[in-house]
């Protein structure tokens, strides 16, 4: 993996970084979740970038977009649940309107062996608050 400010050089000549490797390779698959969510990983607090269609995303609309691709892949509801703030809902593109919470339970749904989204759930918990899994 590219450490950060890392380049790599294409057989054409051309330099990329990770996020313009990722961006290539959404470019090449725009359907890949995986890619998606690499994309979203490498993009700092609030930084956008420009994806070959145009449009302008940051991690949070990347992670939606992994997730209408692959509603059941966690690490993208997961890391969706990171990048909200506390009290922040997120429209994906089914209709639902989720918060933090519900994204770690989809995240549980998916990998229910995933202990950190277990820790990060009981920790957006009010004391008393029970949820359903």
């Amino acid at each position: 993996m590219l450490a950060a400010g890392e380049t790599l050089q294409l057989h054409d000549g051309q330099m990329l970084d990770r996020k313009q490797l990722f961006a290539e390779a959404l470019r090449c698959d725009p359907a890949s979740s995986l890619a998606h969510v690499n994309l979203g990983n490498a993009l700092a607090a609030g930084e956008t970038i420009q994806l070959h269609d145009g449009r302008v995303v940051d991690t949070k609309q990347l992670c939606v977009e992994a997730i209408h691709h692959n509603s059941n892949y966690g690490t993208a509801y997961f890391n969706l649940a990171v990048a909200l703030a506390v009290d922040e809902t997120v429209e994906l593109h089914d209709g639902r309107v989720l918060n933090k919470k519900q994204l770690y339970v989809e995240a549980i749904r998916c990998f229910p062996n995933d202990t950190q989204a277990y820790i990060n759930l009981g920790v957006e918990l009010a004391t008393g608050e029970t949820v359903q899994l």
